[in-house]
């Protein structure tokens, strides 16, 4: 392929699905207001009326408009695509009757386990059952991650935008052209849904959309064969491309265990309502949080592409931050108690 069909491939791969999604979400929505499935304000909530909930939806006409699009038939992306529809149904599941954590993760470790028999695994050990243990619990923690990260308007949707354009730009500059499409989609298929989901968010992913986005993250990492120089600069890689969501889980997970609280009961304890009680809007929450997911992915882009100036990036995304948090502290004091 030329220079030319790769700019083509990768731009219709990136536009066809944000298309397909813009138009479909608010078909979702209509279609979730009529079925009357609604996320209603409640204590641990930010919204103020009731909102539709069917957001997963619209993520999935999105790739499946990216299917025809890649037109690939492989057994390979044939188990991917079937592991996206499992996810979704047991997000949409939770999302109608509630599922026990218990009931999720085991899907989910099914699904992880299929994709690892597809070839989508992680290979750090170079032992069967090592690396199979690691691609579960990659999947697992990512899925769930995300799903987490999916606690205030656009913050889930966005982040997934940023951290599968990061994923695209290293992919692509590998020549690695299935795995930068597959991310321009996943790309797409977010901004298309933020359009819709940024603050004030007129619909919600809802579990059926984030643990969607959570597999798809999950499975560009595994099927990224980074060209750095050691093991180290892998994880290290992997970690800052989807920095903000292990963030988020650590601080809840550490957050929770310190406290005596169950890790997988709902809170607010994330990153974004500590923000929120610093004084920030929900749109300024969603802001910094893009900007951190920037940095880590920016950082991440670096390490692979021009290590050279990767320590460059990461100070100047250092002074930045630190800017933002002056910033931050300075609004929390002028801001009066409630």
């Amino acid at each position: 392929m030329s220079g030319l069909d790769f700019v083509v491939l990768y731009g219709a791969a990136f536009l066809i699905p944000l298309a397909a999604t813009v138009l479909a979400t608010p078909l979702a929505a209509g279609m979730a207001r009529r079925l009357g499935v609604l996320d209603h304000p409640g204590e641990r909530k930010t919204h103020v009326e009731a909102t539709p909930y069917l957001g997963g939806l619209a993520l999935l006409v999105g790739f499946v408009a990216a299917g025809f699009l890649l037109g690939e038939t492989a057994l390979q992306a044939a188990v991917i695509a079937a592991c996206g529809i499992v996810v979704f149904v047991l997000g949409l599941l939770d999302d109608l009757r509630g599922l026990g954590p218990y009931v999720r993760i085991g899907v989910e470790a099914a699904v992880a386990t299929a994709l690892w028999f597809a070839d989508v695994r992680a290979g750090f050990f170079d032992l069967p059952p090592l690396d199979l243990v690691l691609t579960i619990g990659w999947v697992v923690v990512i899925v769930n991650a995300v799903n987490l990260l999916d606690n205030m308007d656009g913050l889930a949707s966005g982040v997934t935008a940023i951290a599968s354009l990061a994923y695209f730009t290293i992919a692509s500059s590998q020549g690695d052209y299935l795995v930068a499409a597959l991310a321009a989609a996943l790309a797409g298929t977010s901004v298309g849904f933020l359009r819709h989901n940024f603050p004030p968010a007129r619909i919600f992913l809802g579990d059926a959309g984030s643990l969607l986005l959570g597999l798809m993250l999950a499975v560009l990492g595994l099927l990224l064969d980074l060209e750095v120089s050691n093991d180290v600069k892998r994880i290290g890689v992997q970690a800052l491309i989807l920095g903000v969501p292990v963030f988020d889980t650590a601080l809840v997970a550490i957050s929770r265990w310190r406290g005596g609280r169950p890790i997988m009961l709902g809170g607010t304890d994330h990153s974004s309502h500590r923000l929120t009680r610093l004084g920030l809007s929900g749109r300024q929450v969603a802001f910094v949080t893009y900007v951190g997911q920037l940095a880590c992915s920016s950082v991440a882009i670096a390490i692979v592409t021009a290590p050279e100036i990767a320590i460059f990036v990461a100070l100047a995304w250092l002074v930045c931050g630190i800017a933002i948090g002056a910033l931050v502290r300075g609004r929390a004091r002028r801001t009066p108690a409630t």
